[in-house]
């Protein structure tokens, strides 16, 4: 079985190989669905906050392309 270190840089590996694209919006719909998970967590209603924060956190990786290599 493997161990941590070499699940996290195998998902590593695989997110760095996503297009720019890609890569943002995964890391939206993560923001998105951790914010979500904080609100049902305080019991509280942040959809439109999680969804805003979401697009917000997906536009910029794309913009700012957090992804590419320092090649």
């Amino acid at each position: 079985m493997a161990g941590p270190r070499q699940l996290y840089r195998r998902l590593d590996d695989w997110a760095r190989g996503l297009s720019r694209l890609r890569y943002a919006l995964l890391t939206g719909v993560i923001v998105t669905a951790s914010v979500l998970a904080v609100g049902v967590l305080l019991d509280t209603t942040t959809t439109v906050q999680a969804v805003t924060m979401g697009v917000t956190m997906a536009a910029l990786y794309y913009a700012f392309d957090m992804n590419a290599g320092d090649d």
